[in-house]
């Protein structure tokens, strides 16, 4: 026999070494993992149904119009200080806070009314942020 032909092989045997053997492997898919589109913001800045808690900083960065509250020399002389936490909350067609609640007191009802009207006045970049939860200290 030529040496370019092969002896067939007879069905139910197994083939011989010299003859390549053709396996049929069933190809085992994983299920792919679909990844979200990145927002252009960080994740933790959106939010619909919670607040997200950031930094002053950080919510300042994502403002347009960001003014701190005026901690005035009378305030300080009167020792008015104290922590809270203000919730604003953001139209994110046009970036306008529509409300700002205090989610923690500061422990000064004059101070809580300055963080508010202060994070009302606030504007965000539309389509960031519908929800702000600014910590704030008077110190």
């Amino acid at each position: 026999m030529p040496p370019s032909q092969k002896p067939a092989v007879p069905t139910g045997q197994a083939p011989s070494a010299d003859v390549p053997a053709v396996v049929a492997v069933s190809a085992e898919k994983k299920p792919r993992t679909r990844k979200r589109p990145r927002p252009a913001v960080q994740p933790e800045a959106v939010s619909i149904s919670a607040p997200v808690p950031m930094s002053l900083s950080v919510a300042q960065s994502m403002a347009i119009t960001a003014p701190l509250p005026e901690y005035t020399y009378e305030m300080k002389r009167r020792n008015l200080s104290g922590s809270g936490i203000c919730v604003v909350v953001v139209d994110t067609a046009t970036g306008t806070v529509t409300n700002a609640t205090m989610f923690q007191s500061t422990g000064s009802p004059l101070l809580d009314k300055l963080t508010i009207q202060t994070f009302k006045s606030w504007k965000f970049k539309p389509g960031t942020v519908s929800q702000v939860r600014v910590p704030i200290s008077y110190e």
